[in-house]
């Protein structure tokens, strides 16, 4: 007996050894397959995306040294699934986002304060919607370089870190893509900046934490938004294709997710697209071009890839960890936040459409293309949220301006019953004119022969005129005798 209880004891012993080691591996976010230092590209000055990396922010980030990366945990032991198969993401627990900014990240310039309302939102007009929707219930990933402090972000950002280096945003560039789409509206207190969709929540998705990415981290980000339930996953990222990237992106749409994708800026670093994953042919991803404040395309937004919408890209005005990007922000990468935007509006106000329908509900009420690179045309919030389509309608992609469907009202058939008595009345009418006409003929012609109106004299009542011929003679009983025998 006990020999049994020495092996139950060792047995306890060795499932208790071996719990810490399990719970490492799967708490957090994973390593990146490739390490962050793999195929990426920068962030370029004025705007440009890198493969793998993220839109520039007008240069502040371009010469920000990133602090060393934590060493990364050892990587999950579960084999890549074979080519074609979906992804499985172990579990995963989003946390809360750090209260205040962390003070170990680079200098990065801030503004103090944004004075003006910023153009974008007064040509989006997005405001206008939100009596109807501001996003409640909605979740918005960000698949980006983290998201920083922000009083218009507060206890809204739970976080996942892929790199392993923390959850603050040393590059910015992930703090100002998530205030365009969920800033809280602080007008009252002075700040003219809001976000589109000011109740929806942010799931920071942290993939790198300097202007490189890696496709691998990239891919894996998306797996972890759509396996914590991100209804919107924004992706202000342009990369290359590979099957890693394709799978990562087909899993998230398995879960009814939408994906809006930057078309992605051409640049001296970065080439020329199609670019990734904004050019998947998938329903339910929506990729995003850049227009500048006269409507125009921008002339870095790419052409080659293959773009649903467009939004305001030039000069753009957001959050920024420390204080505010104020007007300095260029490139598809925030144009792409503001149809994110417009994405949560659209899953709060009908959220019982699939990814894909409501992807045709943003590309069927745009404002219309104006030529290559610029596809349905200006993304429309309040059209977005309130138009009725017809069931099943989607637009076709359309590189090229392109005649708009108009309704126009048909007459009813008209009634046989109300036309025949209008035809009865108006031959009525025309025949009492005729009499009139008639009439004013001959009282005419009267007076010119001096007729005179009087009463007509009847020979009863006056007795013989002289014209007239004698009456009878009496007829006396021989008489009538004689002529009519009896």
């Amino acid at each position: 007996m006990s020999r049994i209880a020495l092996a139950v004891l060792g047995l306890a012993l060795a499932v208790a050894a071996q719990a810490p080691a399990t719970a490492a591996t799967v708490h957090g976010a994973r390593e990146e397959t490739g390490g962050r230092a793999g195929t990426g590209a920068r962030e370029g000055t004025g705007g440009r995306e890198g493969t793998g990396g993220r839109e520039g922010t007008g240069g502040r980030a371009e010469n920000s040294a990133a602090p060393a990366a934590a060493k990364p945990s050892p990587k999950p032991s579960a084999k890549k699934p074979p080519p074609g198969k979906r992804p499985v993401a172990p579990a995963l627990t989003a946390v809360p986002a750090e209260p205040r900014p962390t003070s170990n990240c680079p200098s990065v310039p801030a503004a103090s304060r944004v004075t003006t309302e910023p153009w974008a939102q007064q040509a989006l007009d997005f405001s206008s919607a939100w009596p109807l929707t501001q996003g409640q219930g909605v979740t918005v990933a960000v698949v980006d370089s983290g998201v920083d402090y922000s009083p218009q972000l507060t206890g809204r950002v739970t976080a996942v870190d892929v790199t392993h280096t923390g959850f603050q945003d040393c590059v910015g560039h992930g703090t100002a893509v998530a205030g365009i789409i969920a800033a809280t509206n602080m007008q009252a207190r002075g700040v003219p900046f809001e976000g589109v969709a000011p109740r929806a929540k942010i799931l920071s998705v942290k993939v790198n934490n300097q202007p490189t990415g890696s496709p691998s981290a990239l891919a894996q980000g998306i797996i972890d938004a759509a396996t914590l339930h991100a209804q919107v996953i924004n992706v202000s990222v342009q990369a290359r294709n590979t099957l890693q990237l394709s799978q990562a992106v087909r899993f998230a749409l398995s879960t009814g997710a939408v994906i809006v994708a930057a078309g992605g800026n051409d640049g001296p670093g970065t080439g020329t697209g199609p670019f990734y994953p904004a050019s998947y042919p998938y329903p339910g991803v929506l990729s995003v071009g850049a227009v500048e404040s006269d409507g125009s395309l921008a002339p870095f937004s790419d052409l080659s890839s293959h773009v649903g919408v467009t939004a305001p890209g030039v000069g753009i005005t957001s959050a920024w960890p420390g204080g505010f990007a104020n007007g300095s922000l260029n490139g598809t990468s925030f144009a792409t936040a503001f149809v994110s935007g417009v994405a949560a509006l659209v899953r709060s106000r009908f959220p019982g459409l699939t990814g894909a329908a409501v992807v045709n509900r943003i590309e069927a009420t745009a404002n219309g293309g104006t030529g290559p690179g610029t596809g349905d045309g200006l993304v429309n919030p309040l059209e977005a949220v309130t138009a009725i389509l017809p069931s099943g309608a989607a637009p076709s992609p359309s590189p090229s301006a392109r005649p708009q469907p108009v309704s126009v009202s048909r007459a009813p058939p008209p009634d046989q019953a109300v036309s025949r008595a209008a035809l009865a009345v108006t031959a009525g009418a025309l025949g009492a004119a005729a009499l009139v006409a008639l009439g004013a003929v001959v009282i005419s012609q009267g007076r010119r022969r001096r007729w005179r109106a009087e009463r007509a004299r009847i020979p009863a009542d006056d007795g013989p005129v002289a014209d007239d011929p004698p009456p009878p003679s009496p007829v006396t009983d021989a008489q009538r005798a004689a002529r009519w025998p009896s």
